[in-house]
């Protein structure tokens, strides 16, 4: 009997050495190259070629890095991960085919603590066929976090950056251009009890077919250092409980400058709003020190904290 609960004991301890071995077998940092080959481990001297191939061979919270410039694929990601691209050695890229989607991202699993998903230094391309830049969902975890910095997002049919999350959480975009889409180029969609927090930062947005920005469904937003033109609309912010803080902002060359509806509040300070066919449908809750110039008419600017002013644009 004695032998017996010695030899369960030793299979017990030989099942969760296993099990710990497995867990501590991936890397938090693993590679990809032009040139590397996804049957590679993703280490630095032997690097995968796709970020797809790399992501199963990264840890939880770890990073993939590009060691050179190459098309590195469109990737899924449902784990806590940095895809960075590295300065100096040219864009990682990511080049779509029609009708796909270039990042995918929808952590759900409970145990991911972190749930932040950072993008940096990359060159998304959809070649005016691709659907969409970056799409965020998750239906079940609350709290994820999402970094888009230094990338540019171009050419696609659909949006650059699609945040359909409908139980909230973080945005950041920064120092990031978006061009050439059909759809519009940055849309948060709240929804559900639990809202998204944007943050947007040194933003260029260009030529949008529909929309440069889009948020609605209870979303907060801000905005700073950025610029929204050659759109079909500049600033579009919908439904009761949406705002956005627009600070140190150009808004110019839109068939519509800003459009809000619903209830939904924007607030500007430091900004421009020039040259739009109509600067504002809607409403906008003007600090004084905005500049409002060249627009054609329509809408409502409210000096924040006055009465409101006549209604058309100056």
């Amino acid at each position: 009997m004695g032998k017996l609960k010695t030899a369960c004991g030793l299979a017990a301890l030989i099942v969760m050495f296993a099990a710990t071995s497995a867990s501590a077998a991936l890397p938090p940092r693993t590679w990809v190259s032009g040139v590397g080959d996804d049957v590679n481990p993703c280490s630095r001297t032997a690097p995968c070629k796709t970020f797809a191939g790399a992501i199963g061979k990264t840890e939880v919270g770890g990073e993939i890095s590009v060691l050179d410039p190459g098309g590195f694929g469109a990737v899924t990601i449902t784990k806590s991960i940095t895809i960075n691209g590295t300065p100096g050695n040219g864009y990682g890229s990511v080049t779509l085919g029609a009708g796909t989607t270039g990042i995918i991202i929808n952590i759900t699993d409970p145990a991911d603590t972190k749930r932040t998903v950072r993008l940096n230094w990359l060159e998304i391309n959809g070649v005016s066929v691709g659907l969409n830049g970056v799409k965020i969902l998750g239906t079940n975890l609350a709290g994820t976090s999402v970094v888009v910095e230094n990338t540019n997002i171009d050419g696609m049919t659909g949006r650059g950056i699609s945040d359909e999350r409908t139980n909230g959480g973080k945005l950041v975009v920064t120092n990031t251009s978006i061009r050439h889409t059909q759809d519009s180029a940055i849309r948060i969609a709240a929804g559900g009890v639990n809202k998204i927090d944007a943050l947007l930062s040194n933003v260029r947005v260009h030529n949008s077919a529909t929309a440069a920005l889009t948020a609605n469904g209870g979303a907060k937003v801000t905005v700073s250092n950025s610029v929204f033109s050659g759109s079909s609309i500049g600033l579009d912010i919908e439904q009761a409980n949406t705002e956005a803080m627009v600070d140190r902002s150009t808004v110019s060359g839109n068939t519509t400058g800003i459009f809000t509806n619903g209830g939904a509040v924007l607030r500007l300070s430091n900004s421009t709003v020039s040259h739009n066919g109509t600067g504002v449908n809607g409403t906008v809750n003007s600090f004084t020190n905005n500049q409002f110039a060249g627009n054609g008419p329509g809408g409502a600017i409210v000096a924040v904290g006055a009465p409101t002013s006549p209604t058309g644009q100056q």
